[in-house]
C-alpha cells in the first residue's frame, strides 16, 4: 500500500556519524540473534488489551498483519486494526461477527456467516463488500493467484479476483483446516483425507487416518513442511510423501497455531495459554508456557499471529495479547528483587529477595533447596560456592545448599586466597573468621559497620571493604603473622569487574598498583568520571564499560582507533528497577546482566544491529474537527495521499498522533514550518500534538524520531490551508484558464474549417485539372492519330517497294511513332504534377517496370480501357493483362478496388 511514510519520507541519521557507526555495534532487535552458551528461556514481556482498550467484542478469532505493519484482528464485533497504538473497528453492515481475516491484493478478505473484503481508501479508512452469505461459519481463509478459497466446516466457495465469480463445492463430511503450501492450497476431508484445492474443486492426495476420529484444527507451513495440528494436541508434519508425528512431551486440547521460525512454532490451547514449541530433526521440546501467570488475560487462546517485528499476538477468548520480542533488553528471570549475580561455564545463579535460583545446564531457573529468604551475595573462592543468607552463610553445591553458619544473617563473605581466614559482613559487623574443623570462629570484630562490600586482591592479598556508610570509605583489610591490619584510604567505592577491580574517589576511577592508588590508565575507564557513581563493570577485552551513575545505566565503548563513545539512552529502560544499594552489573560471554527489582535482564554486546529495521516516525492518526456541526474526521495510517488539503473557513483544529514504540526507547520531536521554526525538546512521552487557528498558507509539518538516544528518522507531512482570498484566486486563475482554453477551441475549430475548405478546393482544382490534361490528351492523342495514320499509309507504300532503302524508312517510321507516345506521355502530360507520385510508389513498390508505372499513370487521370490501350497502341485485352499483373505487384485483395487504390494512394501515404 502505498502512504505517507513511505511517500514523502525523507529519512536521514544523527549529524554524528561516528556515533552511530559505532551504535551499530551493540544493538540487536531480532529475537533468536544472541549467540551465548546458555539458551535462555526469555521471561514473556507481555502488553495486553481487554475490551475496553479496543472498545470491541470480547473473542478475538484469527490476526493477520499486512505489509506496513497493521495488524488485524476478526473480532466478534467486526474488523479490529491496530495502527501503531490506535485502535480501529469497522463494524459489517450486517452487525455479524469474524471468524477469519485474510490481507491479500491489498484487501482484507472477511469470513463469518458471509463472506465479504474490505477495501482502503484514499484517507486509511475500509469499506465492505458483501460477497455472499454462507450455511455455517468460515473459519480458514487462504488466496492463491486469482482465486480466494473460504472454508466453512463442509463448504468451500472459491472466488475469482479477475472474472468476479463465486463457486461453492459442498463436502458430505467434515472439511477442515486451510494452509497454502508448495505453492497450493491444502485441506483435510474427513472422509477422503489430505487433499489439494483449485478452482475446481477437490484433488485428493493421501489419506490421513487421525483426520477421521479427531477434529483438525490448524494447518500451516513449518521448516518447508505442512504442519497438521489436532485437536487433542497431537501434531504431524507432511513432506509430501509421509506423514511424520512430531511427539510432544505433553498433550493437551489445541485451537490455534502459527509458524514463527524454520526452529520455533506456537500452539494455542484451550486451557493452557500459548506453548512455545522448538522444533530439531522431527523432535520437538516444549518452551516455557505463556499463561495468565505472566500477564495473559486469559488461557484460551483462540487465534495466533506474529507481526513484522517479531511480536507474537494473540487473541483469547477473553482479550489481546502481544508478546513483545522487539525490545534491546531481554528478561531471563523475573522471581524477584536481584542482589547478586554469579556466572560460570554451565550456571547462572541469582540471588534474590525469595532465595537463590540458578538454571543448571540451560533448564529454566528453579529455587534451590533451603535457600528459601533473602540471599544478600554470592562469592566463588577457593573452597567453593558461598551465599550469604539471612539466616547465616551457605555453601552451595549443586542444587543443594548447606548452612555452614548461623550465628548471624550474613550479607557478604570473601576468602584471603587458599588460607582459611575469611571476612563475614554480618549483621553483627565485619568479621575476621577462621574456619577450624569445617566450623568457622570468630577472630575479630574490626568494627566496620553498614553491611559493607567485600572484595578480594588476589594481586595484592588483600580484601577491600566498602563500608556503606554516609561518609563512604574503603578499608584495606590484611593478615599478617596471624593478625588482622585493617588501613583506610581515601576511596568511596571499590568496583570487582571482569577486568580486575577499580577504585572510586568520588570523582574518577583508579587502580591500585605498587602499593599505591593511580588513576587509570585505560582509555575506556577515564571515560568514566563525575559524582554519583555506584556500579561499575568492565568488560574482559577492555571494549565496552556499564556503569551506574545517578541510577542511571551507561555504557561506554572504546573504538579501534582509541576514542571513546558513551550510549546515554541505550539502557534506559532499566533506570527505574535498579535496586539502590544493591547495584549489580555483570558482562559474562558477550552479554550484559543487569540486577533489577523485578529479576535479571540481559544485553547482547557481540551483534551488529540491522538499522534497516528501524522505521521512520508514522503518523498513526489524523484527527480534524471541523466548525459548526461537521462530524469530526480521522484519517489512519496507511495513507495513500502525499498532502492533506483544508478550507480556512471550515476546519477547527488538527491533532496528529504519533505511533508508539514502547520496546525501543524511542523519541519524539517536531516543528512546523513556518508556523514553528525551531524543534521542540525531545520527549518519550508526547506523543500527540494539536494545531488550531492556522492562517491560510502551506505549511510542513515535520516529526523526527530517534532511537536509543542515536539514530534518527524523519517524517514530513505538506499541510495546505486554503483561505476564501485564496479560492477567489484559485476560481479567478481556473477562469482565466478556461477562456484561455475557450479562445484556444474557438481559433482551432475556424483553422480546422478553413484547412477543410482549403483541402477541398484543393481537391476540386486538382479534378479540374486531372479533366483538363486528360481533355488535353484527347486533343493530342487526335492530332497524333491523324499524323499516324498518314505516316501508316507512306509506311504500307514504302513497303511495297522490296528495298532496302524503303526497309530502312519504314523502320524509321514505325520508331518514330513509338518514340513519339512515350516522351509525349512522360514529359508532357506527367510533368511535374506526377512526378512525386510516381517516385513515391516507385520507392514503395519496388518490382514495378516502367510500363507498369505507365499503366498506373494512366488509372491516375481516370482513363479507361480503351483509351489506356489507344494512348499506348495496344489492344484491349492486352490492357487487362497488364492491370491483373499490375493487381499483384501491390499485393491487393481480390476485393479492392484498383482505380481507387492508385488515386487514393497520396492520400493514404
Amino acid at each position: 500500500m502505498k502512504n505517507w511514510g513511505s511517500g514523502f519520507v525523507n529519512c536521514r541519521v544523527g549529524n554524528n556519524m561516528r556515533l552511530k557507526r559505532n551504535f551499530l555495534l551493540v544493538l540487536s532487535l531480532c529475537f533468536f540473534s544472541i549467540v551465548h552458551a546458555y539458551d535462555y528461556t526469555y521471561v514473556p514481556d507481555i502488553t495486553t488489551f481487554d475490551k475496553n482498550d479496543y472498545q470491541a467484542g470480547r473473542q478475538n478469532w484469527d490476526i493477520d498483519v499486512d505489509d506496513d505493519n497493521v495488524v488485524y484482528i476478526a473480532n466478534d464485533a467486526g474488523l479490529l486494526r491496530y495502527i501503531y497504538g490506535q485502535w480501529i473497528l469497522n463494524e459489517l453492515p450486517s452487525g455479524q461477527s469474524l471468524r477469519s481475516i485474510c490481507i491479500y491484493e491489498d484487501k482484507v478478505w472477511c469470513g463469518g456467516d458471509g463472506i465479504g473484503y474490505f477495501k482502503y481508501d484514499g484517507t486509511g479508512n475500509l469499506t465492505y463488500h458483501h460477497l455472499s452469505d454462507i450455511d455455517g461459519n468460515v473459519w480458514n481463509i487462504e488466496a492463491n493467484g486469482d482465486n480466494v478459497f473460504f472454508q466453512s466446516n463442509s463448504s468451500i466457495s472459491v472466488y475469482n479476483i479477475k472474472t468476479e465469480s463465486l463457486v461453492q463445492y459442498t463436502f458430505p463430511n467434515a472439511i477442515s483446516g486451510l494452509a497454502k503450501w508448495q505453492n497450493e492450497i491444502w485441506t483435510i476431508s474427513t472422509d477422503k483425507g489430505l487433499g489439494i484445492l483449485r478452482s475446481d474443486g477437490f484433488s485428493f492426495v493421501k489419506p490421513f487416518a487421525p483426520g477421521k476420529n479427531q477434529e483438525i484444527r490448524v494447518l500451516f507451513e513449518h521448516d518447508r513442511k505442512l504442519v497438521i495440528v489436532l485437536m487433542n494436541g497431537q501434531v504431524f508434519s507432511y513432506d509430501g510423501n509421509h506423514f511424520n508425528e512430531i511427539f510432544m512431551p505433553e498433550q493437551t486440547s489445541c485451537f490455534s497455531a502459527v509458524d514463527y521460525d524454520e526452529n520455533t512454532f506456537y500452539l494455542g490451547s484451550i486451557l493452557e495459554g500459548i506453548i512455545p514449541v522448538k522444533t530439531d530433526k522431527g523432535t520437538a521440546s516444549v518452551q516455557r508456557k505463556i499463561q495468565e501467570r505472566h500477564g495473559l488475560l486469559d488461557n484460551t487462546v483462540l487465534s495466533l499471529g506474529v507481526d513484522n517485528n517479531g511480536n507474537l499476538w494473540a487473541g483469547l477468548d477473553y482479550g489481546i495479547a502481544k508478546i513483545n520480542k522487539e525490545s534491546l533488553l531481554k528478561t531471563i528471570i523475573s522471581k524477584g528483587a536481584t542482589y547478586d549475580l554469579l556466572l560460570n561455564e554451565n550456571t547462572t545463579y541469582v540471588a534474590t529477595n525469595k532465595g537463590l535460583f540458578a538454571n543448571y545446564q540451560s533448564s529454566d531457573f528453579s529455587l534451590i533447596a533451603g535457600t528459601q529468604g533473602q540471599v544478600w551475595a554470592l562469592n566463588e573462592s577457593a573452597s567453593g560456592l558461598f551465599a550469604g543468607h539471612n539466616n547465616g552463610l551457605m555453601k552451595i553445591e549443586g542444587d543443594q545448599s548447606r548452612l555452614v553458619y548461623n550465628s548471624a544473617g550474613v550479607m557478604d563473605v570473601a576468602q584471603f586466597g587458599n588460607t582459611n581466614h575469611y571476612m563475614f559482613s554480618a549483621y553483627t559487623g565485619t568479621l575476621w573468621m577462621q574456619e577450624v574443623g569445617g566450623e568457622f570462629q570468630e577472630r575479630q570484630n574490626l568494627g566496620i559497620w553498614g553491611n559493607p562490600k567485600l572484595k578480594y586482591d588476589k594481586a595484592n592479598q588483600c580484601v577491600w571493604v566498602h563500608d556503606g556508610s554516609a561518609d563512604t570509605i574503603v578499608h584495606r583489610v590484611q593478615i599478617l603473622d596471624d593478625s588482622c591490619a585493617v588501613t583506610k584510604t581515601t576511596m568511596k567505592d571499590v568496583f570487582s569487574t571482569d577486568n580486575g577491580l577499580f577504585f572510586y574517589d568520588g570523582n574518577a576511577l583508579f587502580e591500585y598498583t605498587e602499593g599505591g592508588f593511580n588513576e587509570s590508565r585505560m582509555a575506556l575507564t577515564q571515560g568514566v568520571a563525575g559524582e554519583g557513581i555506584t556500579a561499575l563493570e568492565v568488560s574482559s577485552d577492555n571494549n565496552i564499560a556499564v556503569y551506574i551513575q545517578n541510577n542511571e545505566v551507561k555504557m561506554i565503548e572504546e573504538l579501534a582507533n582509541g576514542s571513546t563513545v558513551i550510549h546515554d539512552k541505550l539502557l534506559s529502560e532499566v533506570n527505574n528497577d535498579i535496586l539502590e544499594q544493591f547495584e549489580c552489573l555483570k558482562i559474562h560471554e558477550k552479554l550484559l546482566y543487569i540486577a533489577t527489582d523485578r529479576g535479571v535482564k540481559i544485553l547482547p554486546l557481540n551483534n551488529r544491529y540491522n538499522s534497516q529495521s528501524l522505521r521512520d516516525p508514522i503518523i498513526s492518526k489524523i484527527e480534524i474537527t471541523y466548525s459548526g456541526k461537521n462530524r469530526p474526521q480521522a484519517i489512519y495510517y496507511p495513507y495513500t495521499n502525499k498532502e492533506l488539503n483544508l478550507a480556512s473557513r471550515e476546519f477547527k483544529t488538527i491533532t496528529l498522533s504519533f505511533a508508539k514504540e514502547e520496546k525501543h526507547n524511542v523519541e519524539y520531536r517536531y516543528r512546523l514550518l513556518p508556523y514553528n521554526k525551531e524543534w521542540t525538546k525531545w520527549s518519550s512521552s508526547q506523543t500527540q500534538v494539536v494545531y488550531g487557528d492556522l492562517r491560510p498558507r502551506k505549511y510542513t509539518f515535520e516529526l523526527e524520531c530517534r532511537y536509543n538516544g542515536a539514530i534518527e528518522r524523519k517524517t514530513s507531512l505538506p499541510i495546505i490551508i486554503e483561505g476564501i482570498g485564496y479560492y477567489y484566486l484559485r476560481l479567478g486563475i481556473l477562469f482565466v484558464i478556461l477562456a484561455v482554453i475557450a479562445l484556444v477551441i474557438i481559433q482551432y475549430a475556424k483553422n480546422h474549417k478553413l484547412r477543410l475548405k482549403h483541402k477541398q478546393y484543393k481537391k476540386l482544382a486538382a479534378e479540374e485539372q486531372i479533366q483538363a490534361k486528360k481533355q488535353q490528351l484527347l486533343q493530342f492523342t487526335e492530332i497524333i492519330r491523324h499524323k499516324n495514320s498518314f505516316l501508316v499509309e507512306v509506311r504500307g507504300a514504302l513497303a511495297q517497294m522490296k528495298n532496302s532503302a524503303a526497309a530502312r524508312w519504314v523502320n524509321k517510321i514505325d520508331q518514330e511513332i513509338n518514340k513519339e507516345k512515350k516522351e509525349f506521355l512522360f514529359h508532357k502530360l506527367f510533368s511535374e504534377d506526377h512526378q512525386d507520385f510516381i517516385q513515391r510508389i516507385s520507392a514503395q513498390y519496388e518490382e514495378l517496370t516502367p510500363h507498369d508505372i505507365r499503366l498506373i499513370s494512366f488509372i491516375r487521370i481516370n482513363a479507361n480501357t480503351s483509351e489506356i490501350a489507344q494512348f499506348l497502341n495496344i489492344s484491349n485485352s492486352s490492357v487487362d493483362t497488364a492491370r491483373y499483373r499490375l493487381r499483384k505487384k501491390l499485393d491487393l485483395e481480390p476485393n479492392q478496388n484498383l482505380d481507387k487504390f492508385i488515386r487514393e494512394f497520396q492520400v493514404n501515404d
